[in-house]
């Protein structure tokens, strides 16, 4: 696998100087010691400092240009922030410093307020609050706002891509990533690390659904849960259930309703195909389609037929369907190699990039579809994912850090990098689920939410899919993936929520009998799978 040092990509930057706006993207870096020019590689005056000073302590807020960031100064002396965006559809708060301010309050009431109010935000964010000198931040509902954090050299760093600070200091991947990313099997379900590992031993990331505090004085960052607080109970009867569904329904409603009031002058799109969870997305936006564009694009055979069939869906609503045809050939692909090696870095450099992701990326910086995606991801959460995957009724009832391994990746063969990462899943296991955490939630729901979300959709969200143009994710909700996952399992192996809620928002849609099936994920698939995660979870 390819690693490109700071000095490599300043010479690559320096006859590609076009793409310097496209490295660490809509990124932002916090720390306690300044940056000398923000000139040089890697900001290339991209980038814009803040101070904020908490207990007598200068921190400097890095943002890049098309990122956002907030600051809220509470009446107490503490300091929130909030980098990214949020809307709160609890409240039908859209404006980040009315939701700081609410948040202040919360803060008031001690941390279990806070953490509460919290839960209501929709978005893609980091958020925290300076008080005397320590901070204290989180990421978004399902860590779509990928955090990394460490202490080097007594300094704080708290950023979005894990390679700004490696280009500081310059830092090497350990023998263990290197080892672990140029496996045979790796570039199989995605690059992404186990555990909460970052490409660098200085840096972790941050768990999703947890709380990351930096004590000014101890000079160390500490990891702690905040959520769950209590069991989720599963609805017992259909009248619970019915009225689950509504007040999903009116969550996403007033989340789509926030969307438009949030981007009044921009184009936001919503992307639409033929599946589950893009039709529920399209059925909640009813009442407000006149204030969304809606697009599709075929970069390959198999996009044809998610396009067409979201171009059938449209036409029966009556709604106009943008459809992009990403070309095979294009001038702008001359430039694909030095694209390449730039989106590497934003990851970590920790594997190549999808080639066909990668030509859609580049074709959208040229040619955005849009300003602000409106994007269906999160609601998966709530459809008992791993069940289908695996074609599997049942689950052990504790995990174990092998099972863990296997569903990450397939290590075959290669004994020893299975033993080095089996050590790392139970170092994260023991880190962050005690034996109270999956009385209160299933621990194959919370893998798919905070490990394969954040670790995973989270790297590619914040280091590539959000290049060419901002994405918003109206399903990531603490409180919304929470009501899901009251419905009873069963019933959400089934496809009972996104099929419920979208005849309950608009049957329309439903009436079209429209729906296009995952055409990768086969029985055959799904027991070759399964039979792996029989076997290598035992060894």
């Amino acid at each position: 696998m390819a690693y490109y040092s700071a000095a490599e990509m300043e010479k690559l930057l320096d006859n590609y100087p076009k793409f310097r706006g496209k490295l660490y993207c809509k990124g932002f870096l916090l720390t306690d010691k300044r940056v000398d020019n923000l000139a040089d590689y890697p900001f290339y005056n991209n980038w814009k400092e803040n101070i904020i000073v908490s207990g007598g302590i200068s921190y400097y807020m890095y943002i890049n240009k098309e990122a956002y960031f907030y600051t809220y100064q509470a009446d107490n002396g503490s300091i929130l922030f909030l980098v990214g965006h949020a809307y709160n559809p609890f409240t039908m708060q859209y404006e980040e410093s009315e939701i700081l301010k609410d948040l202040s309050l919360a803060l008031e009431s001690g941390e279990d307020a806070f953490w509460d109010k919290e839960g209501e935000l929709t978005g893609v964010f980091c958020l925290g609050y300076f008080k005397d000198g320590d901070i204290v931040y989180t990421t978004d509902c399902a860590g779509m706002q990928l955090v990394y954090d460490g202490v080097i050299e007594g300094n704080l760093y708290v950023t979005s891509h894990s390679k700004i600070v490696a280009d500081f200091y310059d830092l090497k991947q350990p023998e263990y990533i290197k080892r672990l990313i140029s496996n045979k099997f790796w570039h199989y379900w995605g690059n992404w690390l186990p555990g909460d590992l970052s490409p660098y031993n200085e840096l972790k990331r941050l768990q999703a659904n947890c709380k990351a505090v930096f004590s000014k004085d101890l000079r160390t960052v500490k990891v702690t849960r905040y959520y769950p607080t209590k069991k989720i109970e599963e609805t017992t009867t259909e009248e619970e259930y019915r009225k689950t569904i509504e007040k999903l329904g009116d969550i996403m409603s007033k989340n789509m309703t926030l969307i438009a009031k949030k981007w009044p002058d921009k184009k936001i799109s919503i992307s639409v195909t033929g599946g589950r969870d893009s039709m529920t997305t399209l059925a909640c936006t009813n009442g407000n389609y006149d204030k969304y564009s809606y697009f599709s694009y075929i970069s390959n055979n198999e996009e044809s037929y998610d396009a067409y069939a979201a171009r059938d869906i449209l036409k029966a609503l009556g709604l106009k369907h943008e459809l992009y045809t990403i070309p095979d050939e294009w001038e702008g692909y001359k430039d694909i190699d030095a694209f390449k090696k730039v989106m590497e870095c934003n990851a970590g450099c920790i594997g190549p990039n999808n080639p066909n992701d990668l030509k859609k990326r580049l074709y959208f910086c040229t040619n955005p579809p849009c300003d602000i995606e409106v994007k269906s991801w999160v609601n998966e959460i709530g459809r008992g994912r791993y069940f289908s995957r695996f074609n599997k009724k049942s689950f052990p009832k504790r995990p174990t850090a092998k099972y863990w391994r296997t569903l990450h990746k397939a290590y075959i063969y290669d004994f020893k990098l299975m033993r080095q990462t089996t050590k790392v899943f139970q170092d994260y296991l023991d880190n962050y689920y005690g034996e109270d955490v999956f009385d209160k939630i299933s621990w194959v729901e919370l893998y798919y939410w905070e490990f394969s979300w954040g670790g995973g959709e989270g790297v590619f969200m914040t280091s590539e899919h959000r290049i060419p143009y901002d994405i918003t994710v109206p399903f990531n909700n603490r409180k919304y993936v929470e009501l899901m996952l009251t419905v009873p399992l069963e019933k959400r192996k089934q496809d009972a929520i996104p099929k419920d809620l979208t005849a309950y928002m608009n049957k329309k849609i439903s009436d079209t009998n429209i729906l296009v099936k995952d055409v990768a994920h086969t029985d055959f698939r799904a027991f070759v799978e399964r039979v792996h995660l029989a076997i290598y979870s035992k060894i």
